[in-house]
């Protein structure tokens, strides 16, 4: 009887893993419908069914790599994505089935329903740097308070301990696991020694005003920031190794707006001989999957600013008259493509803030805006970040 429930629970546990295993892969994939056409060329129809399914398998990878990008980003580098995303179908379709197949003339006709991996796809877009491109290549520091075995206090990204800015473990992973993802990332160890930071900022925890201000600072359009603890759980019984466990909390702040783009806590165990190796591996380990966990959400949400539309604030000073800020607001509506909606915040003191929705970059934006014409007045750009343009109107 205990050997039948053995089996039984250990078929039922497999099945939960095959279970959740097809979850996770439906979770990172999309179904697409395609249709692909091939020529028939004398009486080759198998040949031609052949080139029809391969046409529709790049369909499919184009639709799915269209939900990503917009639609200016396909055309303007159409011949990119043909030789490194569209050439190479197999790689992203994890499986298809023909659900239609006629012959018209001489052409073969294909309908196909494929299920395309969404991650690697992603993974190669940021890493054609497509998506950078668009959101104007932010630039990211990355912040990280962090305590491994042996130290008494934390190491601040400040540099608390030495008097000079230093950069931690996990701060080395992510910046390297950053980096191969095409993100810029500012190195504030480097830039310590020109930017004088005050001590109000110099806390162990800072408010997502204050995290965006020091961004600021040092010129970076997104500041992750965050905690990472490394503590000894003990030896390994029987043997010399030692156990540790290490958290890693981040979280990713738009300096142009103050919001929160994404956030992710993490946990690992390594063991060692040595108890602050075992707490670098453990570190090590807990930030990678934090940084993975954060930059897909990152990914997710410049995708959706990219095809849905994105807000930019719009900071105005010099405004004559108010009839001026509603010219200017209507001539973004109506002359500027990729507008969906322009929000008036306030206006006082010749000063305005108007909020606009927009498929557009920061950087087009403020390119258009400055080729308009508004009659009795002009507009210029006095300052560009990620997702905040200052204007003087004159």
């Amino acid at each position: 009887m205990h050997i039948m429930m053995g089996r039984f629970s250990g078929l039922f546990v497999l099945g939960v893993v095959f279970f959740l295993t097809a979850v996770s892969a439906a979770a990172a994939s999309v179904s697409v419908t395609a249709e692909g056409v091939g020529v028939i060329v004398g009486d080759n129809t198998a040949n031609a069914r052949d080139q029809a399914v391969q046409d529709a398998l790049r369909m499919a990878v184009e639709q799915a790599v269209g939900t990503m990008v917009s639609s200016e980003t396909l055309v303007q580098n159409y011949e990119t994505l043909r030789d490194e995303i569209y050439a190479r179908t197999q790689g992203y379709v994890q499986r298809y089935d023909i659900v239609d197949e006629t012959v018209v003339d001489n052409l073969y006709r294909v309908t196909i329903e494929a299920r395309v991996a969404q991650g690697r796809l992603e993974n190669d877009i940021m890493a054609l740097g497509l998506l950078m491109s668009r959101k104007n290549m932010p630039r990211v520091m990355i912040m990280v308070a962090e305590q491994n075995i042996g130290m008494t206090y934390y190491a601040f990204w400040w540099g608390i301990r030495t008097g000079a800015a230093e950069l931690t473990v996990t701060e080395n992973t992510l910046m390297e696991l950053l980096g191969q993802k095409g993100f810029q990332v500012v190195d504030h160890a480097v830039r310590s020694g020109t930017v004088a930071v005050a001590d109000p900022y110099r806390i162990t925890s800072l408010t997502d005003d204050a995290i965006r201000e020091i961004g600021v600072l040092f010129d970076a359009e997104v500041v992750i920031y965050g905690k990472a603890l490394a503590k000894l759980a003990g030896a390994v019984q029987g043997t010399s190794m030692k156990s540790v466990q290490a958290d890693v909390s981040l979280r990713a702040v738009n300096t142009g707006n103050g919001r929160v783009l994404a956030s992710a806590i993490h946990h690992a165990a390594a063991v060692h001989p040595s108890e602050v190796a075992a707490g670098t591996k453990a570190l090590q380990q807990a930030a990678r999957a934090a940084a993975e966990a954060l930059m897909a959400q990152i990914v997710d949400r410049w995708n959706q600013d990219v095809i849905s539309g994105g807000t930019v604030e719009l900071v105005i000073s010099g405004i004559r008259s108010y009839s001026h800020l509603v010219r200017f607001k209507e001539t973004l509506q109506k002359e500027i493509r990729g507008i969906k909606g322009v929000h008036q915040r306030d206006f006082k003191d010749q000063h305005a803030t108007v909020d606009v929705t927009t498929t557009a970059s920061t950087q087009m934006l403020a390119d258009e805006i400055v080729k308009q014409s508004y009659g009795s007045f002009a507009v210029d750009v006095v300052r560009i970040s990620q997702n905040r343009i200052a204007l003087e109107m004159r």
